[in-house]
């Protein structure tokens, strides 16, 4: 079974008519394949893997040009790391109360 990695750098983009534009704005600024992608409700979402923090800091830098259009709803650096919190540049999830 496939490990995940020790940080992973997510983006949620919400599936508009600008969708298409924005989603090759996040792959060009990215330069790598995400290794997971799924959409769901509206959203699709994608997973980039970074070995170390400083990497991971620097993929989330890329794509934060990209975070200004509202239909990108989630830029976040995840941890698996014991010790090393994960980082929230954008998230505008809805929640329900």
């Amino acid at each position: 079974m496939p490990r995940l990695p020790d940080f992973s750098v997510v983006v949620w983009l919400r599936k508009t008519d600008k969708f298409a534009a924005l989603k090759a704005e996040v792959l060009d600024a990215a330069v790598a394949e995400p290794y997971e992608s799924t959409e769901y409700q509206g959203m699709v979402d994608f997973h980039w893997s970074a070995p170390n923090l400083p990497d991971a800091e620097r993929l989330a830098e890329a794509l934060k040009a990209a975070a200004r259009h509202p239909e990108l709803v989630l830029l976040r650096i995840m941890s698996r790391v014991d010790g090393v919190d994960s980082i929230s540049i954008k998230d505008e999830r809805r929640t329900r109360h």
